[in-house]
């Protein structure tokens, strides 16, 4: 599956959801908070990963550019399933709602896109059939601050250990390209992609790099 842009269909719910992650308005009665995580990537992310990820290191290596691991701030909203926790575990309540259903908006607008055929009118996730979404895996907001550094890719990755899609919504405009599996998406704001693979990034050049971060099956 290559990199496929969606439409965002920026409804007032999604500006709400947006404005409140970047801590310009409040959501509900509290303010956004973030957690603050050493590294980017675990090495659990990197478990699974094939012969394609060494082979992207060694074209990197070749070009001169330096794999590395920055710290993030992070914001969980639904928990990824692990060897511990056999099933996703909602962090984020009530917000996980307003989340849900921003989404279901998401998803609704890109039915052509991601290939969907629907049984009714659409007005939420159970009315579709023949639809490649059946379920969230996990979802997340992360933030990396701007980098000086130069040749420098983030450490290339999946986020399970199972086959999964990924959703990035890019929050900010903060420049830096995605890269999956060698194809590139250079992200403006409220760029919102799907795809399929091991997947990295170049550090954000210019302010701090919000994404939303969402995995599906």
């Amino acid at each position: 599956m290559s990199i496929v842009k969606l439409k965002n269909p920026k409804t007032k719910l999604y500006t709400d959801i947006k404005n409140h992650i970047l801590g310009n308005a409040i959501l509900g009665k509290e303010h956004f908070s973030w957690g603050y995580l050493k590294k980017t990537t675990s090495p659990s992310n990197e478990e699974n990963l094939t012969e394609k990820y060494y082979n992207v290191l060694k074209k990197y290596n070749q070009e001169g550019k330096t794999v590395f691991n920055p710290p993030m701030y992070n914001h969980v909203f639904l928990g990824r399933p692990n060897s511990i926790d056999l099933y996703s575990i909602i962090y984020s309540q009530p917000f996980m709602e307003y989340i849900n259903e921003m989404y279901c908006e998401i998803l609704n607008t890109n039915i052509k896109n991601m290939g969907m055929g629907l049984s009714e009118e659409p007005t939420g996730l159970g009315t579709y059939r023949n639809l490649p979404f059946n379920m969230m895996c996990r979802c997340a907001a992360n933030a990396v601050e701007p980098s000086t550094l130069e040749n420098v890719i983030s450490v290339p990755h999946v986020d399970h250990n199972f086959p999964h899609k990924n959703m990035l919504i890019y929050l900010t405009d903060a420049g830096g390209s995605t890269f999956v599996e060698g194809e590139e998406f250079a992200p403006e704001e409220d760029d919102v992609i799907i795809f399929e693979g091991i997947h990295w990034h170049e550090l954000p050049k210019k302010e701090r790099r919000v994404v939303l971060v969402m995995t599906y099956i």
